[in-house]
């Protein structure tokens, strides 16, 4: 059976031994609202709060927002600011690029030290 993003949630709250009420003060939403979430009684929350659940409860960002099929909002803010960048994804998309492509891109970019250093970067 595959794990659905509530599952997921409550396994994690669980493992990080934080209450169900203590979770939703740290997030700023009602119980009720997260329990709905945890029983799948209601769609993943918004990719913002997905960012704040991951923090409170010390677990990567990108596993919940994977579970929940949705974008990073430090990545969806990048790409409206460089529009090269959603090119470059609607061309990747196009040609059906798979996780071996990205590696590769992914190498490719680091051996040719593409980007700028934090201290460069355009902000």
């Amino acid at each position: 059976m595959i794990d659905t993003f509530g599952k997921k949630l409550r396994d994690l709250r669980v493992n990080a031994d934080i209450g169900l009420r203590e979770l939703a003060r740290l997030i700023n939403k009602s119980p009720g609202y997260l329990s709905d979430v945890e029983h799948d009684h209601v769609p993943p929350p918004s990719e913002d709060v997905i960012v704040k659940i991951a923090a409170a409860l010390g677990v990567d960002k990108k596993d919940l927002l994977a579970m929940a099929k949705k974008m990073d909002p430090e990545i969806s803010n990048y790409v409206a600011r460089e529009p090269e960048a959603a090119d470059f994804l609607r061309m990747a998309r196009e040609k059906n690029f798979d996780s071996e492509d990205w590696e590769t891109l992914t190498n490719l970019a680091q051996a040719a030290k593409l980007g700028k250093t934090d201290k460069n970067r355009k902000e």
